[in-house]
């Protein structure tokens, strides 16, 4: 969880960076870094994906809220640090991954949301996605991956345990949009 604390910058990541295909039974997927051209895409994806923000903040996605995404994060790091991972099928949008690489310490990199466009879930590819993140950020020196949910998200919480992460803590009384909720921590070391 981040806040927003920037205006959107022109993103300076190298094209390669998580560049990938992702190949289901039924399916195939490409990933790669979303940059401002992709803010339309993003936000109809957040659009899509109202279950996961009433779960999260209360209400749906803000009119802004892909802008949001690329400038979200703690104070202490830049917005280059920060990768937004898109999942495409046939060149629409229908997943992404925010993410931010050492922090809160070198070594360590926090997701800040895996979503997924509800018409793709429940097929492996969440799964799928997260493991080829965790792949990409093993090739650049992570150690341990930590993210974190709302309490009340269960269905988040049982994926991610899933994945291998552990509980890690606690955050009560975490203004989460329109709502204040206690938010989970979870961590995986490599």
């Amino acid at each position: 969880m981040y806040t927003v604390n920037r205006s959107l910058p022109a993103l300076r990541c190298k094209p390669a960076d998580m560049n990938q295909a992702i190949t289901l039974p039924n399916a195939s997927y490409t990933t790669r870094l979303l940059g401002p051209p992709d803010l339309a895409s993003l936000q109809s994806l957040f659009d899509r994906c109202l279950d996961y923000f009433e779960i999260a903040t209360g209400s749906g996605a803000h009119p802004d809220e892909a802008q949001r995404a690329f400038v979200a994060g703690p104070p202490s790091k830049e917005v280059s640090d920060k990768r937004i991972v898109g999942v495409f099928q046939d060149d629409v949008l229908v997943g992404v991954l925010d993410a931010l690489k050492d922090w809160p310490e070198d070594g360590v990199w926090t997701m800040g949301m895996l979503l997924i466009d509800p018409a793709h879930r429940g097929n492996g590819l969440g799964t799928r996605v997260l493991d080829a993140y965790e792949a990409w950020c093993g090739s650049q020196e992570s150690r341990t991956f930590r993210t974190a949910v709302v309490a009340h998200h269960d269905r988040g919480a049982r994926f991610l345990e899933g994945c291998g992460y552990h509980r890690e803590g606690a955050l009560d009384n975490y203004a989460a949009g329109s709502r204040v909720a206690t938010i989970q921590f979870f961590e995986k070391h490599t």
